[in-house]
């Protein structure tokens, strides 16, 4: 079931009652063709279903309250054994419709009396269905099983609704038997078709994603986590097709029908699992594979990357990870083999579906020929994600999407692989970058926020369930793992994790049983101490949403803690933490505490002289905030500028973090967030300056149409500029050496897109060569792709219209989509309005500028300082063509995102605002995505004129002078 609508529109119920009866006329109608039609292509279906219910008449579908209005499946029933058939196939004569044709016998135990059978089903249409006694034939005969009285849809929960003129026995197997039609679309969700080209051929490629519940759109099945079973899998495809699931193929038949011959791919019974773990795909394809202790690891992809190799580096890394996960967890991987498929399209960047892993083609493929480090880091980051999912979540799974968390959280948590840092995958070791718990510090302070673990009836719809996949869970959950594992320790940590495991495997758990397992592993020593119980301590953790803000108060001792955010009535509220606290005194390590009480005093965090500092929080490995008083603060700034390596590097990035995010919320004054900032010219972590980055360039983008962006520029240039000279020695003066494993491509990047902005010598010197090259050999492009549309960008800024000119000739060529996209955005960095003008009138005649990029060249010129108001007029002016041209509203959405990003005055944001109410015609995603820009765009002027003051006076007070 999708998201519901928004758009207010209100049916009467006589109006819904006749809409209901036509819809319900046409599915009947639908379904008899699927009859004939099926009977007409395989003439089985009455050996198969002998006796096949009728669908019923409009009249007989209820209209009365059961259990069928429960979003959640009675207890009566639970599967154990699924055997499924299943069967796409092309609609005659209809090229590219396609449908499916289905089977499934589902055993079930009756746990509860019921003459009431609801089994989830979503866009099937049923040609057959029978209710028979499992067991042996005697048993069949002895036992009567009651008749199908009825059968309707229920389409609000996606049940079907089948009702018996008597019980069903309690401790009695039942087998559900269907015949059943579905069909085959490119929406890439429950089993969809999806063409792509390979050597100028159209190709075809079937595949599944199933997570969290279009497992009922496949096949009909009680599709919640909890309800495990086994499954037999038989795919019927073509011949020159193989075909994939998580067991091993055991039999390859062929079948006859008036469409040819067809080829039948058993496969082995599985072990007992999820809906939403069982996957399906039919491919033209190749692989690659390899052998871990006796176990077959293929990967697949079209034949053209495999021939390329760009499948190798997944296989060399698959089996060490898989390594390193069995010694962690000490439970061997359970199945008897791995296949992971490189799909062309995907809805997510990769599923864990058990024993089939899917992966976007992007996710998965390296290719060679680039040679860029974070490509593999990413690969692997990945690999290792939907591998740890093979036991946090395929495994040991959560009972309900209410504890999600307990599957992602633990993925996230064990993604991060220690590969870029040594030289043999056989050292394979976990690590935790601080990005996650920056991502979480982000996600709950500034967007919706919610609780690690909810409340099971707060999480019933499809809506609500596609809630819990979120940064808190994903992050969060990292995160507070991460705290977990250093105030236990390692050992005990992993002790009990493997309790855990061995515990829930093949079945299903609340985070309760998670705090109950690790509390057995501190109940089984003496050496670690905790205030209370894991449960106690974790609790506040996961089911209050927010993370907590400390206080710490280094003349007296006293810390304080509340919920971090701008909501006062959080802030006020009661939410309370346990907070483990380590810290450092002058660098030297203290011994640990709790925090547990609000205030707590703590004499040894008193200062006995002006020149000590306190650090709270070492290595991060605690998920709050800290506000130090100015003292403080001023102490820890002198010692960054005398010597920054004595604090460690994930707490250098948090006082970074902190003191510009504490700043923004109303904590503390700029002054100590730009105080930070003084010691960068020494900074050479990358992690440190990816963070930096996200700050420096928040300020950039309110200060540069102001009177103190020359002062803002001058004192970047001061710091940043070292940090580029930095790496660029580390490349030994040549971008082509980033395949360096000392540096990787995003924070140089970064580095990039600030020092194009401060007109760096060195980079226009570079740039402008790099670029003039191209002009004298087109054919010949030396320029690294991944640095390539800055280098552009830098050549046309510092060029005239004759480096334009040769860029716009060269996106008329259609080299690549690659190519066209570092161009467009290239093209829109002239400083010549003149020429920024045309550009833009260029995306109104089609036969210049493709419509699909035109709003790639309006965000391009917006990020101009001289193109924005080009823009922001054009934009008014033209805006019904846009609109009417624009296909994908989120592309609008980045543009009005890019015209917001600090530009405007007061006066124009009220023109900003009354232009983007204007385009909502009706609630719905776009109103919320229009709000939510006006919001974002009122908070960063707000900022804007709160801070410009303080932040000339210290600018005019610290810029180097020239």
């Amino acid at each position: 079931m999708g998201p519901k609508s928004n758009s207010g529109f209100y049916l009467s119920k006589k109006v819904v009652v006749f809409f209901t009866l036509l819809i319900l006329a046409l599915l009947v109608i639908s379904t008899v063709f699927t009859i004939l039609y099926a009977r007409l292509r395989t003439g089985k279906a009455e050996e198969i279903f002998p006796t096949p219910w009728e669908p019923p008449s409009i009249a007989t579908v209820p209209e009365r309250w059961g259990p069928w209005n429960n979003s959640r499946l009675p207890g009566s029933l639970f599967p154990s054994h699924y055997q499924l058939e299943l069967w796409p196939k092309q609609v005659p004569g209809q090229d590219s419709l396609y449908f499916l044709i289905g089977q499934a016998n589902v055993t079930v135990m009756c746990r509860e009396e019921t003459e009431i059978i609801l089994i989830h089903s979503q866009h099937l249409n049923y040609s057959g269905v029978t209710i028979t006694v499992a067991g042996s034939s005697s048993d069949v005969k002895l036992r009567r099983t009651p008749n199908i009285q009825d059968i309707w849809i229920e389409f609000e929960n996606d049940y079907l609704v089948i009702e018996l003129d008597g019980k069903l026995e309690l401790g009695q197997e039942y087998i559900i038997q269907t015949n059943y039609s579905g069909h085959l679309d490119e929406n890439l969700t429950g089993l969809f078709i999806r063409h792509y080209p390979e050597n100028d051929k159209d190709k075809i490629i079937i595949a599944s994603l199933l997570e969290p519940t279009y497992a009922r759109s496949v096949f009909p099945c009680f599709d919640e986590p909890a309800m495990k079973a086994t499954f037999d899998i038989r795919l019927v495809h073509r011949s020159q097709f193989v075909a994939l699931s998580n067991m091993p193929a055991i039999d390859v038949s062929e079948r006859l029908d008036v469409d040819g011959k067809w080829k039948v791919t058993t496969f082995k019974t599985s072990v007992k699992m999820s809906t939403y773990v069982t996957a399906f795909a039919i491919c033209d394809y190749d692989y690659i594979n390899t052998t871990f202790n006796d176990m077959e690891i293929r990967i697949w992809a079209d034949k053209a990357a495999i021939s390329k190799g760009e499948a190798d580096y997944a296989l060399n890394v698959t089996g060490p990870i898989l390594a390193y996960f069995e010694e962690y967890f000490n439970v061997s991987y359970p199945l008897p083999k791995l296949d992971i498929i490189a799909l062309p399209y995907y809805g997510a960047a990769a599923m864990e579906t058990w024993g089939l892993l899917m992966f976007r083609k992007d996710s998965l493929l390296y290719r060679p020929k680039m040679r860029f480090f974070d490509d593999k880091l990413s690969i692997s980051t990945i690999i290792a994600h939907e591998l740890a999912h093979q036991w946090f979540g395929d495994l040991a799974t959560m009972r309900w999407w209410n504890d999600l968390w307990l599957n992602e959280g633990f993925a996230t948590y064990f993604e991060h692989l220690n590969i870029a840092s040594i030289d043999t995958l056989e050292n394979l070791n976990h690590t935790y970058p601080f990005h996650l718990q920056y991502n979480v510090l982000q996600s709950e302070s500034r967007f919706g926020s919610h609780s690690l673990s909810m409340k099971k009836e707060d999480v019933k719809t499809f809506d609500t369930i596609m809630e819990m996949f979120s940064d808190i869970t994903y992050y969060k959950g990292a995160s507070i793992i991460h705290m977990i594992s250093n105030f236990m320790t390692e050992e005990l940590f992993v002790k009990g994790l493997r309790s855990y495991l061995k515990a829930f495997s093949y079945s299903n758990a609340v985070t309760d049983d998670m705090w109950n397992h690790l509390q057995m592993a501190i109940d089984g020593q003496d050496a670690i101490k905790l205030p209370t119980t894991i449960k106690s301590i974790m609790d506040p953790w996961t089911t209050q949403e927010g993370v907590p803000v400390i206080t710490v108060n280094t003349s007296n001792g006293i810390i304080t803690q509340e919920y971090f955010g701008k909501s006062m009535e959080n802030r006020n509220s009661n939410f309370s933490w346990f907070i483990p606290i380590s810290w450092l005194k002058n660098g030297s390590m203290q011994p640990f505490f709790w925090l547990e009480k609000n205030p707590q005093t703590f004499s040894e965090i008193k200062r006995t002289t002006n020149e000590e500092w306190i650090l709270l929080n070492i290595n991060a490995s605690g998920l709050h905030r800290i506000i130090y008083d100015e003292s403080n603060w001023h102490q820890l700034i002198l010692q960054l500028n005398k010597d920054p390596s004595v604090i460690p590097v994930s707490n250098r990035v948090q006082l970074v973090n902190d003191a510009f995010d504490l700043e923004w919320f109303g904590y503390t004054d700029i002054k100590i967030a730009l105080s930070i900032t003084t010691y960068l010219a020494k900074e050479q972590d990358n992690s440190v300056w990816l963070l930096a980055f996200i700050h420096l360039e928040r300020l950039r983008s309110v200060l540069q149409t102001t009177q103190t962006f020359g002062l803002y520029k001058k004192y970047i240039f001061s710091r940043i500029v070292p940090f580029y000279h930095y790496q660029m020695k580390l490349m030994n003066e040549d971008f082509s050496n980033i395949h360096n494993s000392t540096i990787v491509r995003p924070i140089l990047k970064e580095t990039l897109q600030i020092v194009r902005l401060l007109d760096v010598k060195d980079f226009v010197d570079r740039a402008t060569h790099f670029y003039s090259q191209l002009m004298s050999n087109p054919a010949n492009n030396t320029i690294p792709s991944y640095v390539r549309y800055l280098i552009y960008c830098e050549a046309i800024k510092a060029g005239t219209d004759k480096e334009w000119n040769f860029a716009w000739t060269r996106y008329l060529d259609q080299i690549s989509i690659a190519e066209d996209e570092a161009l467009l955005f290239a093209m829109g960095c002239s400083r010549e309005p003149w020429i920024l003008t045309r550009y833009l009138y260029y995306t109104l005649d089609d036969s210049m500028t493709s419509p699909d990029h035109s709003l790639l060249v309006y965000c391009s010129v917006a990020k101009n300082s001289i193109g924005w108001p080009l823009v922001w007029n054009f934009v008014r002016a033209n805006w019904d063509t846009i609109d009417t041209n624009s296909t994908n509203y989120i592309e609008l959405i980045s543009l009005f995102s890019t015209l917001a990003e600090g530009h405007l005055t007061d006066f124009e944001f009220n023109e900003f605002e009354l232009f983007l109410n204007s385009t909502i015609d009706e609630e719905g995603e776009w109103a919320k995505e229009v709000k939510r820009i006006i919001r974002d765009s009122r908070e960063l002027l707000n900022w804007k004129k709160k801070i410009h003051t303080d932040v000339h006076n210290w600018l005019s007070e610290n810029v180097p002078e020239d």
